[in-house]
């Protein structure tokens, strides 16, 4: 008997992703998966890493036999990411040779299945790797979210931000990191009490949190009222234009703070950057932000301090766009 519900997720709610180049086997996998879980198909092991990479599906069915990058290929090169290593592959073979059946175990699957799929194994493998997934990702919860505001926490960092760090160091591509205040948090908790500040810590959390557009963007408390976003594969301008969105719609929010001089809730933020530099260590690029973050917040609050950039948050009198202007280090 399989769980059809685990936590707040359901099979109905899970996703998973069909590789395979060939278009009579998509449609036979999606026809028999149909009132099982909901489907997604492509056609190529690259076209599968590049949905991956701004989509997290729960459970991927992988052909072994494609042109280019086969199974075994794409599998390692998902394994490689950090946000796809945990995700469960099943392969699809159309050998079930010893030695067929181990290279799959080695190239990091979960199970497989032999074709001509039986309808019957199929969708009970898939259902039960699912729920194994799920249970998991519930356990993950609870160690790895913060319970208040539903942002990752400082366990989920520790673990989280090296193997990013590794990623970045492999691919050669910078890694953005920012660090969020709400401005006056204390004088906010001082004049409306603590209940209130703990909504006000939920909201502004869950509203940066849906405005991260990526799966691979994170968002982390740590600390009271103070929350980082890690941006990977962002450079200054991405990681700045994301900032310039956050700040807006948490402004936007217009959450009462009648102690601020904006007369509701605003954020400072600091930015820096870590390049493919293995001489710049991820604490220094920390400390980057949190000095930049302190900048913002003795320019007036309310704002972005970023390398060579400093962003103001969006004003009764700006409606369109954050200004822009230059402002040395």
């Amino acid at each position: 008997m399989y769980i059809e519900q685990v936590g707040e997720r359901t099979l109905k709610d899970c996703k998973v992703l069909i590789v395979d180049d060939q278009a009579s086997s998509r449609l036979v996998l999606e026809t028999l998966l149909e009132d099982t879980v909901p489907c997604t198909s492509v056609s190529s092991g690259q076209e599968a890493i590049e949905y991956c990479k701004f989509h997290t599906p729960d459970l991927i069915l992988m052909d072994v036999s494609m042109p280019e990058l086969d199974g075994h290929q794409t599998t390692a090169l998902l394994r490689s990411k950090p946000l796809c290593a945990h995700i469960p592959i099943i392969f699809v073979t159309s050998s079930s040779t010893d030695e067929e059946e181990t290279r799959c175990w080695d190239s990091g699957c979960v199970d497989f299945v032999v074709k001509p799929v039986n309808a019957c194994t199929l969708r009970n493998r898939v259902k039960s790797h699912i729920n194994h997934k799920l249970r998991n990702d519930l356990l993950e919860k609870l160690i790895y979210v913060d319970k208040l505001t539903g942002a990752y926490n400082r366990h989920y960092l520790d673990d989280y931000l090296p193997r990013l760090v590794k990623d970045e160091l492999r691919t050669s591509t910078p890694l953005a990191l920012v660090i969020f205040d709400i401005d006056h948090f204390k004088l906010f908790n001082d004049m409306y009490g603590h209940l209130d500040g703990d909504s006000c810590l939920w909201k502004v959390s869950k509203t940066i949190n849906d405005a991260l557009l990526r799966p691979m963007d994170k968002l982390v408390r740590i600390g009271g009222e103070e929350f980082l976003v890690i941006l990977p594969n962002t450079d200054v301008e991405g990681a700045t234009a994301v900032t310039e969105r956050l700040l807006k719609t948490v402004y936007d929010l217009n959450i009462p703070h009648s102690a601020s001089g904006y007369g509701r809730i605003t954020l400072s933020a600091g930015l820096a950057i870590k390049h493919d530099d293995a001489s710049k260590t991820i604490d220094h690029v920390m400390l980057e932000a949190d000095k930049n973050l302190y900048a913002a917040k003795t320019s007036g609050r309310n704002q972005l301090k970023a390398p060579s950039v400093v962003i103001k948050s969006i004003s009764e009198n700006h409606h369109a766009h954050l200004p822009i202007k230059s402002q040395s280090e």
